[in-house]
């Protein structure tokens, strides 16, 4: 995706794919006002007295960005015991 910016009056292209994807897993649904439905909502996954699937959130976090138009090429996770790592290529 590319993205026009301007700056200093100089107009350019910018491949923003990165940023939004940054913006969109990073941000709590409804903590904007503005666009309460953006971003993810990581109380559905978080905090409960059930564990959740890798899987089910790697799913969920693919089709918040392609909501968006965040097309993700290929995604890795690496789990460890007490954590897992998702890595998501753009």
């Amino acid at each position: 995706m590319k993205d026009l910016i301007l700056k200093n009056d100089n107009l350019s292209t910018s491949d923003t794919s990165t940023f939004k994807a940054r913006n969109i897993l990073s941000t709590e649904v409804g903590a904007l006002s503005y666009a309460p439905t953006f971003g993810i909502d990581y109380n559905l996954f978080f905090g409960k007295d059930y564990e959740i699937q890798t899987k089910t959130f790697e799913a969920y976090a693919i089709s918040k960005l392609a909501e968006h138009g965040v097309n993700p090429i290929e995604t890795i996770t690496e789990e460890n015991t007490f954590d897992a790592l998702l890595k998501i290529q753009l």
